[in-house]
């Protein structure tokens, strides 16, 4: 069906000067003219002009929104998903500040400033998911620069040699995002295991559960249960004990330690009686070569790893509190990275802010990263990357 402008705005709720806007941003393109010159829109222009209004609520900016919409298949189903995805996790955030905000009300005053920074913190998480689900790109930028691993063996099947799965195990996985360990090491998974997946966003929880319908569709024969749970490891509860591997990957870092020190005593309460507690963890110089450059040139640039406050180095002293720590490891592994735009990605897929600084400076950054290659044309980055392997006894608290 065909529109003129007008109409296209009436049928959608908004204004003629909206329409005429986003036609000058060059996001809503009319399909034709009219011989008296007046813009044509189509059935295809009003799922397009919807995905955009979400994307504004969605506090996208329209440098945002044009780089998403530059994609040529418009699947409007999918565009559907992405948007409700999008809307559970602003609606569970802004759930988190109105029950921080709670809290702070009841607060002492000894208290009260400590939680008015954690409304502070909650706040700032906002921007986190905004990158987070701005597309897949950033995703991609940053793991593709682990390709190049000087490593025989992934670490994803590093670390699964050292949780040790068996047949029968009941698993927690703690923070399980997309669920893409399971999926890598769908092959290697042991039979007749009980999984349980939790994340506290919807959106992560949305693609594991596709992950995991990949994984019984291509292994029916396992026999693999999986449970999925929205739980926040920040405030943390779950219905059922008795675990006998309880795993949480790259995920303690982004919990202040107070919520970290009431994590541990609930999982250790879950785990079964010789059951094992694993976190995989970043040491203190993980991508320190790329970190030094960063900070060198680029000393605005926030680095992710930064504001961290517990690292593979310093995890034992906090977990014997309330494990036993079996194993404290650090896989041998570093990167080789042979091109220069590969390390412009990564640090570009930092944030917005280091996006924009970069870019305005490319030319230069891609010759500062030429000169720490070294003679075979790699830059070397030391990647430090490890698990800390504990088991259920008390050592006191």
């Amino acid at each position: 069906m065909k529109y003129t402008a007008g109409e296209l705005a009436k049928k959608l709720g908004v204004s003629g000067r909206t329409i005429r806007f986003y036609d000058e941003k060059r996001l809503l393109t009319p399909c034709e003219y009219s011989e008296a010159g007046y813009r044509i829109y189509n059935d295809e222009s009003a799922e397009r002009l919807q995905k955009i209004i979400m994307l504004r609520f969605m506090d996208f900016s329209l440098e945002q929104i044009s780089e998403m919409m530059q994609e040529e298949d418009f699947d409007v189903r999918k565009s559907l998903q992405e948007q409700e995805n999008l809307l559970l996790e602003k609606k569970e955030h802004i759930e988190r500040i109105l029950e921080a905000v709670r809290k702070t009300r009841q607060a002492s005053d000894e208290e009260l400033w400590d939680n008015m920074f954690r409304i502070i913190d909650i706040t700032k998480e906002r921007e986190d998911v905004i990158r987070q689900y701005r597309s897949d790109d950033n995703l991609k930028k940053r793991i593709s620069i682990h390709d190049y691993s000087t490593s025989e063996v992934g670490f994803y099947e590093w670390m699964f040699e050292k949780i040790a799965l068996t047949s029968g195990l009941k698993v927690l996985d703690i923070g399980c995002g997309n669920a893409a360990f399971w999926g890598h090491m769908a092959e290697k998974l042991p039979e007749r295991m009980e999984i349980h997946l939790v994340d506290y966003s919807d959106g992560m929880l949305a693609s594991a559960k596709s992950t995991v319908y990949n994984i019984q569709k291509k292994y029916p024969e396992k026999g693999l249960k999986f449970v999925f749970e929205k739980r926040d490891a920040t405030s943390f509860s779950y219905p059922v004990a008795g675990f006998d591997r309880i795993m949480a990957n790259h995920m303690l870092y982004y919990i202040n330690k107070e919520s970290r020190l009431d994590l541990y005593q609930k999982i250790n309460d879950l785990l079964a009686e010789n059951g094992r507690f694993s976190c995989s963890l970043i040491g203190k110089k993980h991508l320190n070569e790329l970190h030094e450059l960063i900070r060198e040139y680029y000393p605005d640039i926030k680095i992710p790893s930064d504001s961290f406050d517990i690292w593979l180095e310093t995890a034992k002293e906090e977990l014997r509190n309330f494990f036993t720590v079996v194993q404290v490891e650090e896989q041998e592994n570093d990167l080789l990275v042979p091109e220069e735009e590969l390390v412009f990605d990564y640090v570009s897929s930092y944030s917005t802010q280091a996006m924009e600084l970069v870019s305005k400076d490319k030319e230069q950054f891609l010759d500062r990263v030429r000169t720490e290659k070294n003679e075979e044309g790699y830059m070397y980055i030391h990647k430090s990357t490890g698990i800390v392997v504990c088991g259920k006894e008390r050592r006191g608290k």
